[in-house]
């Protein structure tokens, strides 16, 4: 955690991002919306189990584009 006068910033460590970049992210303006909501559907049996089939669609919402960014070409080297 970090506060700074933009408010409390927390910073997550991502392996998978360049190190010499950083991403702004405000998780008030993001949300998952859901497509199609969670249903499950049983599916044959066989013996003794029970199967069944879960289906959910779901995507991420960004509500404000402006409320995330990148930070590019940061200078990593001390």
């Amino acid at each position: 955690m970090y506060a700074s006068d933009f408010g409390d910033l927390k910073v997550i460590p991502n392996r998978f991002q360049r190190e010499r970049s950083a991403f702004i992210f405000d998780p008030e303006f993001a949300a998952v919306a859901y497509l199609r909501p969670v249903f499950t559907t049983d599916l044959a049996k066989t013996g003794d189990s029970t199967r069944k089939d879960l289906r959910v669609e779901y995507t991420l919402e960004m509500r404000n584009e402006g409320a995330f960014g990148v930070v590019a070409d940061l200078n990593t080297s001390s």
